[in-house]
C-alpha cells in the first residue's frame, strides 16, 4: 500500500521471514553454547527431573509470533536470548515432546545455574566460601519473588534477605552460596549489589593544593559562559521562544535545596511542582549535600538570585523533585525497584528524567538496573530517561588518549540518553590548573597530550574524566556529550552542603562530572520536546523521537580537541560519529530550535514486523546530503545474554540507481546514515524488520528523523 505522509511517498511492504544467521549458538555471558553439540550425558540427566524448571528453546530461525503462540499454549514464556532462542518453564520430557512435534526447534537446553551468575563476582576461589557478599537477586516473575526469598533465607543462618520489591531481592549471604541461589527455579539472575555514586568529579580529592580561581561574587567578573549553556547555543533558542516552557523534567539526586517548595532557593521558586523522598530513613527531599541542587539548577534554575545572569537550559521549565539521599548512610541510596523512580515523576507529568548517579564499578555491563531501567521504558514509552556516563575515564596505558570501556550503569542501558562530558570554555573560575596539578594525574592521565592540557579550555574537546564505551557487548556508548567542566549552577542552602568545586558566593557554586553534563543535556530535551510539540505539531512525542531529535542535531567533535595527530600520539576521538568517546556528537541547541521544514520527524507506534519493511520515499533536484537517525524503544534484554539487542531493525538508503547504504548493525538500538555528494534522484529510505522477537504486536515502534538537501 502507499499513502502519503507530510508529503512523502510511504510504502509498506511484507515479506517472507530471514532465514540469516539460523541459531545455533547461545551467545551467554557464561559463554557460547554450541547446540549442535549437546553432551547426551546433560539430556539424560534433564529427563529424569519431575518439577518444571526454566530452560531454553532455540529454533532454527528467528522466532516468529507463531513460534512464540505454540509455546505459550503449553508453557510459561519468559524472555529471549540470543540468538533465536526463548526461556520457558516445563519440564525436559515434555519440551522434547513440543520440539519433535516442531520441526523449526533447534534445541532444548537447561538453563544451567552458571548461565545465571554475573560476570562482577570475583571467582570463588579467591574467597572463603562462608565471606558474606551482599547480592542482588532478580526473579522471572513478581509473584514468585517472595517464595524464592523465603528459600534464599532458609539456606543459612547467616543469610540476610534486606530488600523484597518488584522481582528483585537484596540479600547479604556467604559467597559459597551463590551457585546454589542461581540454582533455584523462578532466579534468573543473581550479581553484586551495586555501589551507587554520584557522578560530580570529586576534584577537592585529585587537587594537589587549594588552585581554586578567586571569584568576585558580586556577578561583575562573569563573562556569559560559565554555566555551559553559551557553548550549547541555548541563547538561539531562548530568543527563539524555546525556553522549556510547558514541559515538566524530573531529577533523582541528592535532593533539591530545602525539600520544601514554600522556602526553597529563589532560583526555583514556582518551579518545582511536587517533591519525594527514596533515600532510606529520609522523610525529606531537602538536599544537606549539594550536588542535586546544582544538577537541579542547570536543568531549569530560574537565574533569579543572578537577576537572569545564570539560567538554566530550561528555565521556564517545571520540576519534579526526588531525593535520594539516606541521612544514615551519608550517601546516596537508591531503590532496588528503578521503575517506583520513574513512575512517581510520570504520574506527575514528567516525560523527561535525568539521573547523574550510577555504579562505576561494574564497566560496561548491562546489568540489573540497566535492564530494570529498559523495562521501564519499553512499558512507557513516551518518557525520556538519561544517565550520566560515569567519571572513570583514565589513561591506564599511558597512550596520550582515553582508555575504553569505562562505562557507568544504568548508562548502558539500550533506552536512555547516556551523556558524556565535554568541555566547557572558560576561564573565569572553578578549576583552572593543567590537568598535571591534579594528585591522581601521574596514575591517571600521565602522557601527553592529555598531561599538559587544561579542562576548560577548547570546545572540541572531551573532559578526560569522562567515561567511555563501548559496553561489554560492543554497543556504542556514550550517545552524547556537554560541558561538563567548570559549571557554575546553585548552591544549596542546607547547612553544610558540600562547596563542590568551590562556592562562587552564597548562591552558586562551580562543579563538573558527567553530573553536569547531564542535567544541561536534560535541559536541551526539555527545549526539543517544546520544538516537537509546538513546532512540529507532534502533540505527545515518543522518548524514541525525543532521543534521535537529539542525536539528529549533535555536532561531531571529531577529531577532538588535539586534532589529526594519529592514535599514538594522542588524537582524541579517532572516528567520525558515532562513537564510544563521543556518541553522536555535542548537544547543540540552535539546531535543535532551527529545525524546520527540511527535516522530516516519523514517530512510528504502529511500528514494523519481522520481516516486513517501510519505505520512504524523497527526491533530491539538486546533488546534495542526507543525515538519518533511526531510533527504537527496545524491548529488555537478559543479563545472562553476551548481546543486549532484543528487537532488530535496519536503515536502508536505495540510490537512485538501484544501489544499498546501510550500517548493517545487529548491536545497537540506533542506526544511522550520514552521506554527502549524492546525485540528484529519487531515494528510498527503508526501515526493515529484521528480528523481532519480543514485539508489540508482533511489531517494534520507532523513530526517524532525516534531512535530505
Amino acid at each position: 500500500m502507499k499513502h502519503l505522509v507530510k508529503g512523502l511517498a510511504v510504502s509498506t511492504v511484507v515479506l517472507s521471514v530471514s532465514a540469516a544467521q539460523a541459531g545455533t549458538v547461545l551467545k551467554l555471558n557464561a559463554g557460547a553454547v554450541d547446540t549442535n553439540k549437546l553432551s547426551s550425558t546433560y539430556a539424560a540427566t534433564w529427563a529424569m527431573e519431575v518439577r518444571a524448571t526454566e530452560y531454553i528453546v532455540q529454533f532454527k530461525k528467528a522466532v516468529t509470533e507463531k513460534d512464540k503462540a505454540a509455546l505459550k499454549a503449553q508453557f510459561e514464556v519468559f524472555g529471549y536470548l540470543p540468538d533465536d532462542a526463548l526461556v520457558v518453564r516445563g519440564t525436559y520430557s515434555d519440551l522434547m515432546k513440543f520440539k519433535n512435534s516442531h520441526a523449526g526447534v533447534q534445541a532444548v537446553v537447561k538453563y544451567a545455574n552458571t548461565y545465571k551468575v554475573s560476570k562482577d563476582f570475583a571467582p570463588a576461589s579467591v574467597f572463603n566460601k562462608d565471606s558474606m557478599v551482599a547480592v542482588l537477586v532478580n526473579t522471572f516473575k513478581a509473584n514468585e519473588v517472595e517464595v524464592v526469598a523465603s528459600k534464599i533465607e532458609k539456606m543459612d543462618v547467616k543469610v540476610s534477605v534486606q530488600v523484597v520489591d518488584g522481582k528483585h531481592i537484596t540479600a547479604l549471604i556467604p559467597r559459597g552460596l551463590v551457585p546454589a541461589v542461581a540454582a533455584l527455579t523462578g532466579v534468573e539472575h543473581i550479581q553484586p549489589a551495586p555501589v551507587i555514586e554520584s557522578f560530580h568529579f570529586a576534584m577537592d580529592q585529585n587537587l594537589a593544593d587549594d588552585v581554586s580561581a578567586a571569584a568576585a561574587g558580586d556577578y561583575t567578573d562573569l563573562k556569559g559562559d560559565e554555566s555551559g549553556t553559551r557553548l550549547m547555543n541555548f541563547d538561539a533558542a531562548w530568543a527563539m521562544g524555546y525556553t522549556g516552557r510547558g514541559q515538566t523534567v524530573s531529577m533523582a539526586d541528592t535532593g533539591l535545596d530545602s525539600g520544601n517548595t514554600g522556602a526553597i532557593h529563589q532560583d526555583f521558586a514556582g518551579a518545582v511542582i511536587s517533591g519525594y523522598p527514596f533515600g532510606l530513613w529520609s522523610k525529606s527531599w531537602s538536599d544537606p549535600m549539594g550536588h542535586g541542587t546544582h544538577v537541579a539548577g542547570s536543568v531549569m534554575g530560574r537565574g533569579t538570585a543572578s537577576k537572569g545572569l545564570l539560567k538554566g537550559g530550561a528555565y521556564e521549565a517545571n520540576m519534579v523533585a526526588e531525593g535520594m539521599w539516606s541521612p544514615m548512610m551519608k550517601n546516596l541510596s537508591v531503590p532496588s525497584k528503578l521503575g517506583d523512580l520513574f513512575a512517581k515523576a510520570y504520574a506527575d507529568g514528567a516525560r523527561i528524567h535525568t539521573n547523574s548517579w550510577g555504579g562505576a564499578r561494574t564497566f560496561g555491563a548491562y546489568d540489573n538496573f540497566a535492564i530494570q531501567v529498559d523495562e521501564w521504558s519499553y512499558a512507557n514509552p513516551d518518557m525520556l530517561i538519561l544517565f550520566a556516563a560515569g567519571n572513570s575515564g583514565a589513561d591506564k596505558n599511558k597512550d596520550g588518549r582515553i582508555d575504553a570501556n569505562s562505562m557507568a550503569s544504568p548508562g548502558t542501558a539500550k533506552n536512555v540518553l547516556t551523556v558524556g562530558a565535554s568541555e566547557n570554555v572558560t576561564s573565569s573560575g572553578g578549576i583552572q590548573v593543567p590537568i598535571k596539578q591534579l594528585r591522581a594525574a601521574k596514575d591517571e592521565w600521565p602522557a601527553e597530550p592529555i598531561y599538559s592540557s587544561y579542562i576548560s579550555d577548547k570546545a572540541d574537546g572531551i573532559a578526560m574524566f569522562s567515561s567511555r564505551g563501548p559496553t561489554q557487548d560492543g554497543r556504542t556508548k556514550p550517545d552524547i556529550v556537554a560541558p561538563g567542566t567548570n559549571i557554575l549552577s546553585v548552591f544549596s542552602q542546607e547547612k553544610d552542603a558540600s562547596p563542590l568545586w568551590g562556592a562562587y558566593n552564597k548562591d552558586y557554586v562551580w562543579s563538573g562530572g558527567t553530573s553536569m553534563a547531564t542535567p544541561l543535556t536534560a535541559g536541551a530535551a526539555a527545549i526539543a520536546r517544546q520544538v516537537l510539540v509546538e513546532k512540529m505539531g507532534i502533540a505527545t512525542p515518543s522518548a524514541a523521537l525525543m532521543k534521535a531529535t537529539m542525536l539528529h542535531t549533535a555536532v561531531d567533535m571529531f577529531p577532538g580537541q588535539y586534532g589529526e595527530v594519529g592514535a599514538s600520539r594522542g588524537q582524541e576521538i579517532l572516528t567520525r560519529r558515532p562513537n564510544s568517546d563521543e556518541g553522536y556528537g555535542r548537544v547543540d541547541v540552535s539546531n535543535i530550535a532551527n529545525l524546520g521544514a527540511g527535516t522530516v520527524f516519523i514517530d512510528n507506534r504502529q511500528g514494523v514486523a519481522q520481516g516486513a519493511e517501510v519505505t520512504y520515499e524523497f527526491t533530491l533536484a539538486n546533488p546534495g546530503s542526507l543525515y538519518a537517525n533511526l531510533v527504537w524503544t527496545d524491548a529488555p534484554g537478559s543479563a545472562n545474554a553476551a548481546q543486549a539487542l532484543v528487537n532488530d531493525l535496519d536503515l536502508v538508503l536505495t540510490m537512485p540507481n538501484g544501489q544499498t547504504l546501510s550500517m548493517n548493525d545487529h548491536i545497537n538500538n540506533l542506526e544511522m546514515i550520514e552521506k554527502s555528494d549524492l546525485p540528484a534522484g529519487t531515494y528510498k529510505l527503508t526501515v526493515k524488520g529484521f528480528k523481532v522477537p519480543q514485539g508489540k504486536n508482533g511489531a517494534q515502534a520507532y523513530a526517524l528523523v532525516y534531512t535530505a538537501k
